[in-house]
């Protein structure tokens, strides 16, 4: 830590991290954001001039060299995840990296087992856990879990008690894009592992955490481990999540919807910026801020409907080389945040290194399941495993 503040090393400066990590690096109060690291020093170069690093290098070691050095944000193609991990820990750094957390569970394992032995903090950036629209759904049905609440005009039955599969909480997650947002390096089985690894982890981890007082028993996929597919996850109670991840959409729409529907309710999250509830009395919607909104003067306001009309301005301006003028709040500055906290307080991971090995894992089990076209169990030696 220097002058109050925990210094940091990004390493990989491609897309994402100028369009996530490093805005917010630099933007935090409790972090300065010193090296660049890229293989191409020339993107590392433009990185720490654009964001106020004070050095860009091609070769990551030297930051690592730094004493002051506190943590490094790892944003390399998903190969190069473990040995750069491996080699943090033992240094003494806190790692915060990018998912999925390495390509193979048994790497996982050997990474858990290192970051433990170093004591570091460690957090994997499956960010949507944090994003304040996901919270306050799942806040929103754990309440009505516990106390369920009617429009009085409901019909209910009286003369039976309520079946098992009507007590079941149901979490739907759809996904529709566009197959251009990935380049061919995210779906190179050597170095990306196709969407299910790349992407899907997001809403595998999201759905455990939104039922983490249950773990999943059982795991039902079918499609195309590289680009569309979709997966079920059963719970041990009952309950079960389904993503739907469709890379044949238009950016046109939105790209992520949710909707929960528990004991006569339904709750509906729309791409982050709006929650509404159905079923229940007295259950306004709930709108919710952008991360940045660089449209605010000329489309005021919040909601779906609003961030729809921003989003339609943005592209009839060819603003498209700019998309972060127009973000939704996925939870990234929140995760950072708690990753700070973890670090300088010595507070719990957001989303620790257990965590990260199990969205993993779920992504393998869908993997297989969808090359066997049956559901295969989740072996609770390789949920819970334990590390001698």
């Amino acid at each position: 830590m220097k002058n109050g503040k925990l210094v940091a090393a990004q390493i990989g400066c491609g897309a994402f991290a100028n369009e996530q990590d490093m805005p917010n690096l630099a933007a935090h109060l409790g972090v300065e954001l010193r090296y660049c690291c890229d293989v191409d020093l020339a993107a590392a170069r433009m990185a720490a001039e654009r964001y106020g690093a004070k050095r860009a290098m091609a070769d990551y070691i030297e930051a690592l060299d730094d004493p002051e050095l506190d943590f490094v944000k790892v944003a390399t193609p998903h190969d190069m995840h473990m040995p750069i991990v491996m080699e943090a820990a033992r240094r003494g750094k806190h790692i915060f990296c990018e998912k999925p957390m390495a390509m193979d569970i048994e790497d996982c394992w050997k990474m858990i087992r290192e970051v433990r032995r170093a004591g570091v903090k460690f957090c994997v950036d499956l960010n949507r856990r944090m994003s304040p629209a996901i919270r306050s759904l799942r806040e929103r049905a754990r309440e009505h879990k516990v106390n369920e609440r009617h429009n009085p005009w409901r019909y209910v039955e009286t003369d039976r008690t309520r079946l098992p599969e009507e007590l079941a909480t149901n979490f739907l997650l759809r996904i529709q894009d566009e197959s251009a947002s990935y380049r061919l390096i995210h779906l190179d089985p050597l170095h990306g592992g196709g969407q299910v690894l790349g992407e899907t982890v997001h809403w595998l981890d999201l759905a455990t955490w939104f039922f983490d007082d249950q773990f999943p028993v059982e795991v039902t996929a079918w499609g195309s481990s590289r680009l569309t597919h979709g997966v079920n996850l059963r719970f041990s109670g009952g309950d079960t999540a389904t993503i739907l991840f469709d890379a044949c959409g238009t950016f046109d729409y939105p790209k992520e919807m949710y909707e929960v529907t528990s004991r006569g309710a339904l709750f509906r999250s729309l791409f982050f910026v709006e929650n509404r509830y159905y079923g229940m009395p007295d259950m306004p919607t709930e709108t919710f801020p952008l991360q940045r909104d660089g449209i605010s003067d000329r489309v005021p306001g919040d909601g779906f409907a609003a961030y729809m009309r921003k989003a339609e301005l943005q592209r009839g301006n060819g603003l498209k080389a700019n998309w972060t003028a127009l973000t939704v709040d996925k939870g990234h500055r929140a995760m950072l945040d708690g990753f700070v906290r973890a670090v300088r307080d010595g507070a719990p991971s957001p989303c620790d290194e257990l965590a990260g090995m199990r969205s993993l894992l779920l992504a393998r089990l869908a993997i297989r399941s969808m090359k066997m076209h049956m559901s295969v169990p989740v072996p609770v030696e390789d949920w819970s495993p334990v590390f001698a």
